[in-house]
């Protein structure tokens, strides 16, 4: 399998009882733990693209809360040893995983299945209107080998 430099993929815990379920995404004395700037929680209707982004300083940290998630990347670094690798990851409930995505890296997602995915998104750097850190690409673009 294909990797690129410097994404971490955290297997999350899910702990499942006879009234519902818990999923652990992050603590302060996580050794993954990168701190956050800005938290807030997306829905993608099923079979719909958001695609591409990447950005500058931030590292984005991906937690699928709801539904199934393909998320696509792409590195595209001029300095990484992993430059013009392409990784496919599938997200579900069933297997959570918490994403974090370096600054640089392409990526985008796609709903999966027939509802509704809600992406929880731990950002290290809170959004700013005035000084944007974050570069789009449509997804159809050709600057990045792949199809949706």
């Amino acid at each position: 399998m294909k990797t690129i430099k410097d994404v971490q993929l955290i297997s999350l815990k899910k702990v499942v009882n006879e009234r519902g379920h818990l999923v652990e995404i992050q603590r302060a004395d996580d050794a993954h733990y990168l701190g956050f700037g800005q938290t807030y929680v997306t829905a993608t209707l099923p079979g719909i693209v958001k695609a591409w982004y990447r950005h500058h300083h931030q590292v984005d940290q991906l937690a699928l809360i709801k539904g199934e998630l393909l998320l696509a990347l792409y590195d595209a670094r001029d300095d990484s040893l992993t430059r013009g690798n392409l990784v496919e990851i599938t997200i579900t409930e069933q297997a959570p995983l918490l994403v974090q995505i370096p600054p640089g890296v392409w990526h985008g997602f796609k709903a999966l299945g027939n509802e509704p995915a809600f992406l929880l998104h731990l950002n290290t750097v809170a959004y700013n209107f005035q000084h944007v850190d974050e570069d789009r690409l449509p997804s159809d673009t050709l600057s990045i080998p792949y199809e949706w």
